[in-house]
């Protein structure tokens, strides 16, 4: 016979287990303008030992502006200013970082995205679709719309394979036991004495 088990947390239990204002999210945040939240980072970043962290992220390679979100994103959590607030400061701690990171002769970056890959490609998109669109407009079909319809047949196909070559993940080298692992022949056991040859099968 089942046995049915009570003691099981209710659902919608968690949202009624604590007071109302223990959450920091349920609190007023503790700054509620723009100039307060910048002079809190200002005070904080302006420590020698921080902004040095902060330096050596940014030297290995972190890019600023992803830096500056997650910064004000902990701090949103944390019930220190609101999100809007955030958004709102992000332009000048970015400024700031990259600001620093001249300072510290630092090659800095401030974001992932390959804007100039991007424009490329947005451009090679347009050739291609003039290219196929005169195509389709040309009057008779000869070596010359030919030659258009290649053209942006090789573009379409050279985009399509920049994207297959971007999801395709990095192969990772194979651990030190995979690579090969040397293994003795196992041996024979003996046949007993006055055996012949054919007893070694058997």
């Amino acid at each position: 016979m089942a046995v049915l088990e009570y003691n099981k947390p209710i659902p919608g239990s968690s949202l009624t287990s604590h007071k109302i204002g223990e959450r920091q999210w349920e609190r007023p945040p503790e700054i509620a303008s723009v100039e307060e939240a910048l002079k809190f980072y200002m005070q904080r970043l302006s420590d020698e030992e921080i902004i040095d962290d902060f330096m050596v992220a940014i030297e290995s390679g972190v890019a600023i502006v992803p830096l500056v979100k997650t910064l004000y994103l902990s701090n949103v959590m944390n019930g220190v200013h609101s999100l809007d607030i955030g958004i709102l400061i992000a332009p000048a701690l970015t400024e700031y970082f990259a600001a620093v990171a001249r300072s510290y002769d630092i090659n800095y970056k401030l974001s992932n995205k390959d804007y100039k890959k991007e424009r490329r490609q947005k451009e090679e998109a347009k050739i291609a679709m003039l290219l196929q669109a005169a195509v389709r407009e040309a009057k008779t079909q000869d070596e010359g719309t030919s030659m258009l319809q290649a053209m942006a047949d090789y573009i379409i196909a050279d985009k399509d394979a920049e994207q297959v070559e971007e999801q395709v993940p990095e192969e990772q080298p194979p651990e030190a036991e995979e690579i090969q692992q040397v293994t003795e022949p196992a041996e024979e056991p003996m046949p007993p004495e006055g055996a012949g040859l054919m007893a070694r099968g058997e």
